[in-house]
């Protein structure tokens, strides 16, 4: 009934939708953790090589993104608003190489050969959006440095993250 290409593009997207699904319940500590490995490279001079090599600036407004945070537009520039939003970077950027990841694993190990298009598909979906976050976190942890205030990990509530991000935005 299906092609075999069908079938993963089906079991990519359920291992993509319980990925996201994981990934949003990490908690704001476990991302300040996770921060550690995903902190700026000395060679990434802090983002700006993304936009030397990518030219990131010129499209990274165009993708779409999900979440509380309005890339355009920020509501706050506290040092909590900050850290949520340097926090959410960490979540957005693991999410994306967990997606990327869990895509090509199923593509490389099918028992089939599969169309070129699989793999340049998941590459060009979750790709941007990681260079995006490799781009943005920086930039957001020099104006927390420049406030001079330590990242704030935000105690977990139970009305969601975007409860938590609106009540950021009053203080």
């Amino acid at each position: 009934m299906f092609s075999y290409s069908w079938k993963l593009l089906f079991l990519i997207a359920i291992l993509h939708i319980a990925a996201s699904f994981f990934i949003n319940r990490l908690s704001y500590r476990r991302l300040a953790s996770l921060r550690l490995f995903l902190s700026t490279k000395s060679w990434e001079h802090d983002g700006e090589i993304y936009n030397t090599i990518f030219r990131i600036r010129l499209w990274k407004d165009y993708v779409p993104s999900a979440g509380p945070f309005d890339k355009k537009d920020l509501k706050g520039d506290s040092a909590a608003y900050l850290s949520v939003f340097i926090l959410e970077t960490v979540r957005a950027e693991i999410a994306h190489i967990v997606c990327l990841a869990l895509s090509w694993f199923v593509i490389l190990s099918a028992k089939e050969t599969v169309s070129w298009a699989l793999p340049v598909f998941f590459t060009v979906i979750n790709l941007p959006c990681i260079l995006i976050q490799r781009y943005n976190r920086p930039r957001f942890e020099r104006l927390l440095k420049k406030r001079k205030s330590p990242l704030i990990i935000p105690e977990e509530e139970s009305g969601g993250l975007t409860d938590r991000v609106r009540s950021l935005r009053r203080k």
